[in-house]
């Protein structure tokens, strides 16, 4: 924790006022689907499970005919494993001391919190959007995938064998209408629907292209209020309905929120049901490490919309016996887990 001598002129120059303007992210990328998923954790369970086929069939009699008693055999049990994150947080205690000795000081220690927990949601980000094996957490391909990607197996489970596979399509053709229509088709299942559709700036463009060459009405109202809003906990009507919360632009298809995500890869097209996608977040039970809950404040960012929730814990500060600093460890525990993988869609090769 050598002291920089350029940090001291940082130190300087960002707390000779308090706030005289926040600290402005300008590396970090925007994930609504991950500030959606992971600001609303359930609480952890390893067991999910499925009936994968029809019982035994039953038969049509009349007079005394024997009823069959055989034994259906339907049912099989997806289990997962929990599995975790940390990332540190170091600070140099001279650089605490040098920026309490100023004038209405910012409070570096804060913020330096604030900056690596808005560190490891984008890490988080980019991992749900990588098919990802061995001790890092599920993520989205590996919800919706049907074994073309790399995932032939889903909680222990072979797919094809237990009706695993998400629904999985790689069209040459254009975005069109008809071609969204059948994903969300093939998603939808009795009741269940998609409830948001996640994709890149550049197929939210392309969608957006086609609302416009099929609807004035839209164009018209967006024109007026904005575009509708998404926020961690819902759908805003419009910007003005955001009241101080973070929002994503939104279009909507079959009345499914489409949002983009910088996370997402530029010909990927995600269809969820988070009813049946979710993080099961693992608590911590050390009473040393205490729930975090992000944003403080500090930092005008675009990971400051998720609450205290189940899986996020942090280690408070240690002090190392040969450092003057102090180092702590945000962590995160638990894992990705679609229940229904048939109610998740993915769709990667639309090329205009």
């Amino acid at each position: 924790m050598a002291l920089d001598p350029t940090s001291v002129a940082r130190i300087y120059s960002a707390s000779t006022e308090k706030l005289v303007a926040k600290t402005i992210d300008t590396v970090l990328n925007a994930s609504p689907v991950t500030l959606r998923i992971l600001g609303s954790q359930r609480p952890w369970k390893a067991k999910f499970p499925v009936k994968y086929q029809v019982g035994i069939s039953g038969t049509s009699f009349d007079g005394l005919d024997k009823f069959s008693t055989a034994l259906s055999d339907s049912f099989e049990v997806m289990t997962f494993q929990p599995t975790g994150y940390e990332i540190n947080v170091s600070l140099s205690q001279m650089e605490v001391d040098l920026v309490k000795a100023q004038n209405n000081p910012i409070d570096i220690i804060a913020r330096e919190m604030e900056s690596r927990a808005e560190d490891m949601i984008d890490a988080l980000g980019t991992l749900l959007h990588t098919l990802q094996t061995g001790k890092t957490f599920l993520s989205l391909i590996n919800a919706c995938d049907n074994e073309t990607l790399g995932g032939a197996t889903y909680g222990g489970l072979d797919r094809s064998t237990y009706g695993l596979s998400g629904i999985y399509t790689a069209s040459s053709a254009a975005m069109t209408i008809a071609l969204l229509r059948t994903k969300y088709a093939n998603c939808t299942h009795g009741a269940e629907k998609p409830d948001i559709i996640v994709t890149s700036k550049t197929g939210w463009a392309r969608y957006e292209a086609l609302v416009i060459t099929t609807t004035s009405y839209g164009v018209i109202q967006y024109s007026n209020t904005g575009y509708p809003q998404m926020t961690r906990s819902g759908i805003a009507p419009s910007v003005q309905a955001l009241k101080g919360d973070k929002g994503f632009d939104v279009l909507w298809f079959s009345g499914c929120p489409i949002v983009v995500d910088e996370k997402c890869s530029a010909n990927y097209l995600y269809m969820l049901n988070l009813k049946h996608l979710a993080f099961y977040g693992l608590q911590s039970t050390d009473p040393e490490y205490k729930s975090v809950k992000f944003g403080g404040g500090s930092i005008e960012s675009v990971h400051t919309d998720v609450p205290k929730v189940t899986g996020f814990a942090f280690s408070g500060f240690n002090k190392p016996i040969d450092q003057y600093g102090k180092v702590g460890h945000i962590i995160l525990m638990g894992n990705l887990i679609a229940d229904s993988p048939r109610h998740q869609g993915i769709e990667v090769s639309y090329t205009s």
